[in-house]
């Protein structure tokens, strides 16, 4: 009898573990395919503009129209961040500054992190809310809630070792990835979550999931549940990848396939 009441137990564990992890279960249902067209696919924005680099001019797609940029003294654009359509973030790393532009691609600010007092040598940033972006200075190993606007940071005092591979951000939270941790910080610079990244090699959001890569495979890690799980793709190369919305995004150097992020 007691035998019988532990197989009950276990089957009931089982059935409602099994009903927990798929109410948390991601798929992915393919949209479009689409050719780049020999431009380099870089991000996408809430609107669903699409921006692409091509002979280091940024070309933005947008429905009705599109826009171009250029500059003549900064080359190779290291990121390119779009979470704001008015206030898209271009960083050059090679020459440590930052420029912005508005939804037209016209210039509205440029910071030379090279001629601010304490000097930064900064490798990489992620927007922030209002004016506000997160930047690494490799020169304090820290990192930095940095305004565009007044120049002004606040470090946050929290020492991070390794090397630094990824950092991304939304309004409430950032996280850096380094070739052993992911550190998850709020928005006032406590750090909230420290997570082994198990060879991890880019790391984006998505409400309360991390989506990352490993391997040339995508996986997803809630942050609600501790599961880690793997996307059921098709095997194609992913150069880079992009989360807008309840789209998912994979460049494979030719093509921009388009996904959309259900729960199962």
């Amino acid at each position: 009898m007691y035998l019988d009441f532990m197989k009950l137990l276990v089957l009931f564990y089982l059935i409602n573990f099994s009903g927990f992890s798929d109410e948390h279960k991601l798929i992915l249902t393919l949209i479009s395919k689409t050719s780049t067209n020999n431009k380099e696919f870089r991000a996408v924005d809430n609107f669903s503009n699409l921006y692409f680099i091509k002979n280091n001019e940024l070309i933005k797609i947008s429905e009705k129209d599109t826009f171009y940029y250029r500059n003549n003294f900064y080359s190779n654009i290291t990121s390119l961040d779009a979470k704001n359509p008015l206030r898209i973030q271009l960083f050059y790393e090679d020459f440590n500054s930052l420029l912005v532009l508005d939804n037209k691609l016209s210039e509205i600010s440029k910071v030379d992190f090279n001629f601010l007092e304490p000097t930064k040598t900064v490798s990489k940033v992620s927007a922030s809310s209002d004016n506000n972006i997160w930047i690494f200075n490799e020169l304090n190993s820290k990192l930095e809630l940095f305004n565009y606007i007044n120049q002004k940071s606040k470090v946050i005092n929290y020492e991070i070792s390794g090397e630094i591979i990824s950092l991304v951000s939304n309004y409430k939270y950032c996280w850096v990835l380094t070739d052993t941790y992911i550190y998850k910080f709020n928005y006032f610079g406590s750090l909230i979550d420290k997570t082994k990244a198990n060879n991890i090699e880019e790391i984006i959001n998505f409400n309360d999931v991390l989506i990352f890569k490993r391997d040339n495979e995508l996986f997803y890690y809630d942050e609600k549940t501790l599961t880690e799980n793997k996307f059921d793709l098709e095997d194609l190369l992913i150069k880079d990848f992009f989360v807008i919305n309840q789209s998912l995004y994979i460049y494979d150097s030719e093509h921009y396939i388009k996904y959309q992020i259900q729960k199962k």
